[in-house]
């Protein structure tokens, strides 16, 4: 039978948890409480836990994992889960213990064939000589000398829809293009890659089936026995990193140089040996920036723009802020401490459908997490969506409130209340870069454009590595006056 405990700190009680069925709710108030799930009673047990898991990742997180601080399940003998939501105990596995809790096989298992050993699938020494070679690169400072491109972009989609004239549209394609816009614009000198249209639609495909992937793994399964998703699965990676050999192989064949990130990537030395990056490495880590840098950003953005279209009232906030900090000009990189409220709402915005939202890690050796002992192997995770809407890290977790980033709200947060891009020394490479992105992206659009909910689209919130709307996000989009 499988076993489950809730771990609490030696002055809580015991708790009564109240049983709901899983599903989508959206519930009914003055208040914004967009869509969310609604999770089982208690762990659930591992046959029922491989079909939601195929379905939602998200489906198998338990109440519990949203009301206490740490939750242990064992759903069959020698199959440890924990999960690890209070922010401290958080800290003790992504921080002051990130040297004992590391990256599992299964992450290496679900991206390998597509990002390869790069950054963010690599472990110990290979990872941190490719961390400090490509960390220059993501200085703030450096970010902003690339606003003028991101605006760019932006600039074009809302011309886009000028010219469409009023119509729904299907936003998180949309924001797909437009973040990939941004990413080509910014990483690759020239603008788009002949490459472009066949990296969005294999990167898609290779991400759509990824929870087939994480089941396999999280049951040991082995490498070799096939599931529906796995011919869809390699060749997308096989095809993705040929594109990208091709890319790469073409700058080489330039002269290697530019001032855009690839050329900066290939000129960049290992900071300790001097040495550059191998032909393999720099194909995963563009790959991965080109991968994990728009469709990160890309969903953000699609949640962003869908809680505004149901909140018309932040929408005005926002519009208003934009016109008068930038009025009709493009956005530019001064304006982006300015704009505090658009800042707000994506903050927020990352809280309910953080992009990624959940991290696994496993002890290399016995360790500890408070006062209970891991062994290892166990999976230890960090549901990042749960601890964004934890009953006792949040007031109202599942309400829509921007005010919640308010500067004196934000200040007293623990690091680990609120983590969409992670924490620890492997907390996203590109974090300051998607921040800027998203600001100046969503700025652009809402002056743009107002964008209107049809009051019956409910998404779910779906993992596939990155968190999707289920159906797609249709939305009206209406061009305001330039």
């Amino acid at each position: 039978m499988p076993r489950f405990a809730i771990c609490y700190p030696a002055k809580d009680s015991q708790k009564v948890i109240v049983m709901l069925h899983a599903g989508v709710v959206a519930p009914a108030n003055t208040a914004l409480y967009p869509p969310t799930i609604v999770p089982p009673e208690k762990p659930i047990a591992l046959k029922r836990a491989l079909v939601e898991y195929v379905r939602n990742p998200l489906r198998v997180i338990s109440r519990p994992v949203y009301e206490e601080p740490m939750v242990v399940f064992e759903p069959a003998p020698g199959r440890l889960v924990v999960w690890v939501t209070r922010p401290d105990l958080v800290e003790q596995v992504l921080i002051t213990g990130a040297d004992k809790f590391q990256k599992t096989d299964v992450e290496r298992r679900v991206l390998g064939g597509s990002l390869g050993d790069g950054v963010l699938t690599s472990v110990g020494a290979h990872w941190r000589w490719q961390r400090r070679t490509m960390a220059p690169l993501f200085r703030h400072q450096e970010i902003l000398t690339y606003v003028p491109e991101m605006s760019a972009a932006a600039e074009v989609l809302a011309a886009q829809w000028r010219r469409g004239g009023s119509r729904v549209r299907a936003i998180d394609a949309d924001m797909i293009d437009v973040t990939f816009d941004v990413i080509a614009r910014t990483m690759l000198t020239g603008g788009v890659p002949a490459e472009a249209e066949l990296i969005k639609r294999e990167g898609t495909a290779f991400l759509a089936n990824s929870s087939w992937e994480l089941a396999w793994a999280l049951m040991k399964f082995p490498s070799w026995l096939p599931h529906p998703g796995t011919w869809t699965r390699r060749r997308a990676g096989r095809r993705l990193r040929q594109a990208v050999g091709n890319i790469v192989a073409r700058r080489q064949a330039e002269g290697a140089g530019g001032n855009d990130l690839l050329g900066r990537l290939l000129a960049a030395r290992n900071p300790e040996s001097g040495a550059p990056m191998g032909d393999e490495d720099v194909i995963s880590n563009l790959l991965t920036l080109l991968e994990a840098g728009h469709e990160t950003t890309a969903r953000a953005l699609t949640w962003g723009l869908y809680l505004l279209a149901r909140a018309p009232e932040w929408q005005e906030r926002v519009r208003a802020e934009v016109i008068a900090v930038a009025g009709n000009a493009p956005i530019e990189a001064a304006h982006i401490p300015r704009l505090a409220i658009t800042d707000r709402v994506m903050k927020e915005a990352m809280r309910l459908y953080p992009p990624a939202p959940v991290i696994v890690r496993t002890p290399t050796s016995e360790a500890r997490i408070g006062d209970v002992t891991i062994r290892p192997r166990a999976q230890v995770v960090i549901p990042i969506y749960a601890i964004h809407r934890h009953r006792k890290l949040w007031d109202d977790p599942d309400r829509f409130d921007p005010d919640r980033f308010l500067p004196e709200r934000e200040k007293v947060m623990p690091r680990a209340q609120y983590m969409p891009f992670g924490a620890g020394p492997r907390i996203c490479l590109g974090m300051s870069f998607a921040l800027v992105e998203a600001v100046v992206l969503l700025a652009t659009f809402i002056r743009a454009a107002r964008f209107d909910w049809d009051g019956r689209h409910l998404p779910e919130p779906v993992s596939r590595v990155t968190l999707r709307p289920k159906g797609g996000m249709p939305l009206g989009v209406m061009p305001l006056p330039s």
